[in-house]
């Protein structure tokens, strides 16, 4: 065979570009059953995004402050108990500039206290706004 450099690389090109579109159909597939999966176990409603079916309805209150854990960015804590976004940086004193992307753990390293101990104080201040606020 007498095959040109340059059709040597149409070919290898060809060949890439076929095991790439194999491969994105293939990854399409998982994804539509990995998201089908989540349907069933509810995670996920027809009209709901994932944050309204994890939370019901609307926005956690005080009595759910006890589920707060130290994963979980300031940020997703606001959404969650639909408080003002800078509620917690002013009642916490918080100055690390990644605010409110921060989670607790990172938070409570910051200053130098326990994860349980700084959970504990978001916790206090989740319950302080919503006797402030009702």
């Amino acid at each position: 065979m007498n095959d040109s450099p340059s059709k040597k690389a149409h070919h290898i090109l060809k060949v890439a570009l076929g095991v790439a579109l194999a491969a994105i159909v293939i990854l399409s597939i998982l994804l539509i059953r990995q998201y089908q999966h989540v349907r069933r176990m509810g995670y996920v409603g027809r009209y709901q995004s994932l944050f309204s079916s994890l939370h019901g309805s609307g926005p956690l209150t005080a009595a759910y402050a006890s589920s707060t854990e130290a994963w979980m960015t300031f940020d997703y804590i606001n959404r969650a108990f639909a408080m003002p976004p800078q509620y917690l940086k002013t009642t916490l004193e918080i100055t690390d500039s990644r605010y409110p992307r921060l989670t607790i753990a990172k938070y409570a390293q910051s200053v130098g206290l326990s994860q349980a101990v700084a959970t504990q104080k978001v916790q206090d201040a989740i319950r302080a706004f919503f006797n402030v606020t009702q």
